[in-house]
């Protein structure tokens, strides 16, 4: 028998153990899984401190709450660490003071990477990158997550991911910044075959055969003859090919330099070229290319080449042991499965390519004063289970979305709350790599245009502050759930068509939500509460929405007809103010409504008003409003209206034109602070103050949305 036999052997007797009459386990980088897991001799892997719980629970400790404790340092986590029911009623947490990091990557030696050498490959190289690119062989390096990309895909493809000190660094793109813009479509390759979007002549998307062809602008005539020469090697172009809310990479089969065209490998669902101009297209289609050796010219950037196995990349600053980290895991870092009363807390999970930490079928799990960062997935998953919290957590720096909710039985009588929980969270800088539908918090949305369902009965979203990200900001849909006093901004910088809430979803499996005491603000492509079709049940009250509208777009209330010609709906929407949008509140219905002490400040068009009527809609005035709704043009008594301090005064000329009206807690709104969250963000961390995104947005104009 071993040394290491002997010594866990020992520690499964607590006669020969006296620490263990205690409910604490320790964990140390510096610890080693032969020591007994006390503060003096800690393990040095979570995966053993779990197996030393598991044996106390099955002796003396059954039944105890147990504490293991992560000191300072760094834990990788070459696979996810699972818990599961054995593992219940158990803190995992940070030693007070010690910053712990839990980290999917694997840290590269800097003797991996070498000069390029090879005369082709140097050839390929841009001139400001000459010397200072290097390559790390694949085939050497034994990495999972290096195969070639799907011909078609809207995430990253299944690749690995590179950091260099605890930062993301950019896949190689041509453009750097902005996009390029086709000239023309020469091959739909299917969808809408008309010049009037809403027609419904439709054409199949080949199932076979190649992709749709455009021709390119003469800017990039240089560009794209370089490109053409390294088809082999596998090009890849990324862009919004037919509507915002889509954003498909797609393999190039062929350049052709004489006529200027590219044409794809494989068609995309709907085809290329804008749904509201075919066939030829708007010719403001925006593309770029992605991960491409010719496209790595600035410091940080890099690239796999699927033909030369190697991984290229132009380092930020010399490189260090450890300096490069590679994310390579696809599980998720901490997996929950059928636990309960686990807590996680004030730890950061960082550096996967998938989920950061994912809940599985528990109850009353808790993540609390944790960092989710660094992760190509979403930060955390409840999937399923009941009454999981996540808590004055940061999540940012994300491929994907923040949160997931899911639970409930929305088909029993009555139905069946999930009631997870999530509070006074900082949720931003996400949908980095999933540009599109990967949502701050979402709660019944799955799918991407034209909607999409899943279970999310009952959820609690409350003081939460989310912004920076492409498109959109909560995504919801399903039964019963509550949404108060969080804080949005700086959504929709790229696509629009889009709200801080969104959904798109049918009346049989969506109603009974509530949206209360909410501040939306300074997203000038978005909208706010946006009903994409069906809003059976729901119930708007003190919110304020100031986009900041621009152009013709942005309404801060928009309620659609959905299925309301066979299904009639009702509006409860009260003691809302919509501040600077371009439309105001958007109202549809098809019965009297609960509308009444609504305020407009400053939008172009305050209220419409449309009546369903024989299945149509018709243009109408506010007979179907309970009671009296208000416009203003300038201050109607904020505390400060030029630095948007909308608190009202308490003689504001609101009180006395509306004697209905209540007042707003808008000095609530948003985070606050506790014992995970010991302070708050500054204004420039939360996003204000910030210049809009004029150079990533899209500005498409959507010609579903007439008025």
């Amino acid at each position: 028998m071993n040394v290491r036999s002997v010594m866990v052997g020992l520690l499964l007797t607590t006669a020969f153990c006296p620490w263990l009459a205690r409910a604490d386990v320790y964990v140390s980088p510096q610890g080693s899984d032969a020591a007994d897991g006390s503060a003096t001799y800690p393990f040095a892997s979570l995966e053993q401190a779990r197996d030393a719980v598991r044996s106390l629970r099955s002796g003396s400790r059954s039944g105890t709450p147990m504490t293991v404790w992560l000191t300072a340092g760094d834990y990788w986590l070459p696979k996810s660490f699972k818990l599961a029911a054995t593992d219940s009623d158990t803190i995992y947490r940070s030693a007070p003071g010690e910053p712990v990091r839990l980290r999917g990557g694997r840290p590269m030696a800097a003797a991996d990477f070498h000069p390029v050498t090879n005369i082709l490959t140097l050839a390929r190289i841009a001139p400001a990158a000459q010397g200072k690119v290097l390559e790390l062989d694949l085939n050497q390096a034994g990495l999972a997550h290096t195969g070639r990309y799907p011909d078609v895909f809207q995430d990253n493809g299944g690749l690995l991911d590179v950091y260099f000190k605890d930062r993301r660094m950019p896949l190689a793109r041509f453009p750097n910044e902005g996009y390029m813009t086709l000239r023309r479509v020469l091959d739909n390759a299917g969808g809408l075959t008309t010049t009037n979007w809403s027609d419904s002549t439709w054409s199949d998307v080949r199932s076979n055969g190649v992709g749709g062809t455009f021709e390119y602008r003469e800017a990039f005539y240089a560009e794209h003859a370089r490109w053409q020469k390294v088809l082999d090697h596998g090009v890849w172009l990324k862009g919004y090919w037919r509507v915002p809310w889509e954003n498909e990479a797609i393999r190039v089969q062929a350049i052709d330099t004489a006529r200027h065209t590219v044409t794809f490998a494989k068609p995309i669902p709907g085809g290329i070229g804008s749904k509201y101009q075919r066939p030829q297209g708007s010719g403001r289609e925006q593309y770029w290319l992605m991960n491409l050796l010719e496209a790595v010219d600035q410091p940080g950037e890099w690239c796999v080449d699927f033909k030369d196995h190697k991984l290229y990349f132009y380092p930020p600053a010399p490189l260090a042991d450890g300096d490069v980290v590679i994310a390579d895991n696809a599980e998720p870092l901490i997996e929950l499965d059928g636990a309960a009363n686990i807590t996680l807390r004030e730890m950061t999970v960082e550096q996967g390519l998938g989920n950061g930490i994912e809940v599985d079928n528990g109850s009353s799990n808790l993540v609390a004063g944790c960092t989710l960062r660094n992760l190509d997935g979403n930060g955390v998953v409840f999937a399923g289970g009941f009454r999981n919290e996540l808590l004055s957590s940061d999540l940012y720096w994300l491929g994907g979305g923040g949160v997931w909710l899911s639970g409930g039985d929305e088909n029993a009588q009555p139905r069946i709350s999930a009631g997870h929980r999530v509070i006074n969270n900082h949720i931003h800088d996400f949908a980095q790599i999933q540009r599109v539908y990967a949502a701050g918090i979402n709660a019944g949305f799955s799918g991407g245009g034209g909607g999409g369902h899943h279970s999310a009965v009952g959820m609690f979203v409350a003081h939460n502050l989310i912004h920076d990200t492409p498109h959109v900001g909560i995504l919801f849909g399903s039964w019963d759930s509550i949404y108060e006093y969080n804080e949005i901004l700086e959504y929709c910088r790229v696509s629009n068509d889009m709200g801080a809430w969104y959904c798109y979803d049918l009346y049989s499996r969506l109603g009974n939500q509530t949206f209360r005491y909410n501040y939306v603000h300074a997203s000038p492509e978005g909208d706010g509460v946006y009903f994409d079709h069906d809003h059976r049940d729901m119930h708007i009250y003190g919110n304020i929405i100031a986009l900041d509208s621009r152009g013709k777009r942005g309404t801060g209330f928009l309620y659609k007809i959905g299925s309301q010609a066979g299904l009639p709906q009702s509006i409860d929407c009260t003691n809302n103010i919509a501040i600077h949008c371009h439309y105001g509140f958007e109202f549809v219905s098809a019965l009297p409504s609960h509308i009444e002490n609504n305020v407009t400040v400053d939008c172009q068009v305050p209220f419409t008003w449309q009546w369903v009527q024989g299945g149509h809609l018709v243009r109408t005035n506010d007979f179907f409003a309970s009671g009296k709704n208000l416009s203003y043009q300038g201050d109607p008594g904020f505390a400060n209206y030029a630095d948007g301090d909308y608190r009202l005064r308490p003689d504001a000329r609101i009180f006395r034109d509306l004697p209905g009206f209540q007042p707003i807690p808008f000095e609530k709104m948003g985070l606050y602070t506790d014992d995970y969250r010991r302070q708050l963000p500054t204004d420039e961390a939360a996003g204000r103050h910030q210049a809009a995104g004029d150079k990533e947005a899209l500005g498409v104009e959507i010609k579903d949305r007439t008025y």
